[in-house]
């Protein structure tokens, strides 16, 4: 029997149907409850799976390693301007910092300058290698907790690690200096503009970071985590949403800090250093759980998420990529049983 036809005649196209949950070719074609099935399960998994633990280790290692950092990107930004400058615009910005937090992180700028002008001397060199060691062990830590915020099982040898771990501190250090000296061009340029210029400048800055951030992590997303590399599209959702997290929750810390936080009063002389190492513990952690959530968008599909031709679920190299719903209530099982139980 023929399908009754429009009261004015004319047929009309049905509207595509929502993805199911084992069908979703890409993240956003995942429905609602599918969503809400993965922030449950990624909330489960860096809640219980070491990655907190991860998330303070690499935050120590990651404090000595901001200076050599800096330093290194002030050497790169001194090929086109000088390191004063540099100083000059950062120290702009720590006025956006907490009054707790403001004299440390002044104090340090103005010490890395110094410092960032004797990095071919002898002395220079050996203490930036020394210091570059404590920031390619923070490197090689993520890499650790990336790879399992996956689901995986680290299989690369140490040297492999840690010339990843490496690329990934120079790799910063470069991006860094390249935003200073961007960020310097830009703002020789706009000397001589009017207010409403400038102020747009400003407004526009902060979207262009957040771009950069994304566009970083995406990178971080699908190169080191120890798996069969993810297609762009399902690691980028993950990228973006650790993006949006991490501003929200560096404005709202350093807003409580300044209006609310009594830090001074509990920690003394050591207020400045609390808060930045909470800051940077919170960085670290949402960075994870932007891998998280994106191992568990992948883990919502059948579709193949990994780069390359389309393959079988349990032959696509990646765990998260080789399960498929529906999972149970409880949850997923986790650990090596998780792994095995994927693979199998």
């Amino acid at each position: 029997m023929a399908a009754a036809r429009p009261a004015d005649g004319v047929e009309r196209a049905s509207p595509r149907p929502e993805a199911s949950d084992g069908e979703a070719a890409s993240p956003h074609r995942i429905p609602l409850r599918g969503w809400g099935s993965i922030l449950r399960r990624a909330g489960r998994h860096v809640l219980t799976d070491r990655l907190q633990v991860l998330s303070a280790g690499i935050t120590f290692f990651a404090v000595l390693s901001i200076a050599p950092l800096l330093v290194t990107a002030l050497s790169i930004y001194g090929a086109v301007n000088t390191p004063q400058q540099a100083l000059q615009q950062l120290s702009s910005l720590t006025g956006m910092l907490p009054s707790d937090l403001e004299p440390l992180v002044a104090d340090q700028l103005t010490t890395i300058t110094a410092a960032s002008t004797k990095v071919h001397t002898f002395r220079g060199l050996s203490s930036l290698v020394i210091a570059l060691w404590t920031a390619t062990t923070a490197a090689t830590y993520l890499l650790d907790a990336l790879t399992l915020a996956y689901h995986e099982t680290e299989t690369r040898s140490f040297l492999r690690r840690s010339a990843l771990a490496l690329v990934v501190v120079l790799g910063g250090a470069v991006l860094l200096g390249a935003v200073i000296a961007v960020a310097g061009v830009a703002s020789r340029a706009l000397e001589d503009a009017s207010g409403a210029a400038r102020v747009t400048a400003r407004v526009l800055a902060w979207p262009a970071l957040a771009a950069v951030m994304a566009l970083a992590l995406a990178g971080l997303y699908r190169f080191a985590p120890d798996r069969k590399q993810a297609r762009w599209r399902w690691i980028s959702g993950g990228a973006v949403l650790t993006t949006a997290l991490w501003l929200a929750t560096s404005i709202g810390l350093f807003a409580y800090v300044q209006t609310l936080g009594s830090y001074e009063s509990t920690y003394g002389s050591l207020a400045g250093v609390a808060i930045s190492m909470f800051w940077l513990w919170i960085s670290v952690f949402l960075v994870i759980v932007g891998a998280s959530v994106n191992a568990e968008a992948e883990r919502q599909t059948a579709q193949d998420s990994t780069i390359g031709p389309e393959q079988p679920i349990g032959e696509r190299g990646a765990v998260v990529a080789d399960s498929a719903p529906p999972y149970p209530d409880g949850g997923p099982p986790s650990g090596d049983e998780f792994r095995g139980a994927a693979r199998s």
